[in-house]
């Protein structure tokens, strides 16, 4: 983990959601992990995991309904974003949340505030 980022955590983690589609996208990447790095992407991801339960934000059925309206926001003026991208945003929108993203310029579109921790 960069050190700018390990520091952005350290100092903002009492107001850190994370979105449980994040957390997929994590797991997708460790599935397909070089075997020499599985075991402590496992590790990591579980302490993370584990550390940030109460603060992971789910997909309930009206944080969909939400991004189903983020869709048809995106149509109406023919802009496009990826599945994960629009679910987090949907999420940050719902809730009220910034996203923080070293990729702000994906969530543009959806009209969230961003943060990066890396800048």
């Amino acid at each position: 983990m960069p050190p700018k980022l390990a520091t952005w955590i350290k100092n903002n983690e009492a107001d850190i959601f994370l979105s449980v589609v994040s957390f997929a996208e994590l797991q997708f990447r460790l599935d397909r992990a070089p075997a020499t790095h599985k075991a402590s992407l496992a590790a990591w991801l579980a302490e993370i995991r584990q550390r940030l339960a109460p603060a992971t934000e789910e997909l309930t059925e009206r944080v969909l309904i939400r991004w189903k309206g983020l869709l048809a926001d995106l149509k109406a003026k023919n802009r496009t974003m990826t599945c994960e991208d629009s679910l987090i945003a949907a999420t940050a929108l719902f809730h009220r949340h910034t996203v923080a993203t070293h990729n702000s310029r994906h969530f543009e579109p959806a009209g969230v505030q961003t943060v990066d921790p890396l800048a």
